[in-house]
């Protein structure tokens, strides 16, 4: 059954600004230990394709606590971590019984995330 749908779009320009603007405050605050971890590796091999899955798990946060049901800050963005299965689908991991689908996308400058709680 589903309990929420939510969807949010992110200006990967913006996120790859703050990043390098405001560094680990801004990685510590936002992204799991094992995002930042995935996040740096990427940036390190490419990294327009490492802002873009900075972007897309930014979005994919928003997107969750829209589909929850919470507020922005009710859960602390790097407590709700954005993994991907074997085959390469993004996950959410929140630590409790959550189930929760995710889509991310990127075009044009932009990072897209729908995700739906059940």
């Amino acid at each position: 059954m589903i309990k929420g749908i939510g969807i949010d779009l992110v200006d990967i320009d913006k996120i790859k600004k703050t990043i390098k603007m405001r560094g680990k405050k801004f990685y510590s605050r936002v992204f799991s230990e094992i995002e930042i971890k995935i996040i740096e590796n990427a940036i390190s091999r490419n990294e327009n394709r490492g802002f873009e899955k900075a972007a897309g798990y930014f979005a994919a946060k928003e997107a969750f606590l829209k589909a929850a049901g919470r507020g922005l800050f009710s859960i602390p963005l790097n407590k709700i971590t954005v993994l991907n299965d074997e085959s390469g689908q993004p996950y959410i991991e929140l630590g409790n019984n959550i189930s929760a689908k995710v889509s991310i996308t990127h075009d044009k400058g932009f990072a897209c995330a729908v995700v739906i709680v059940q």
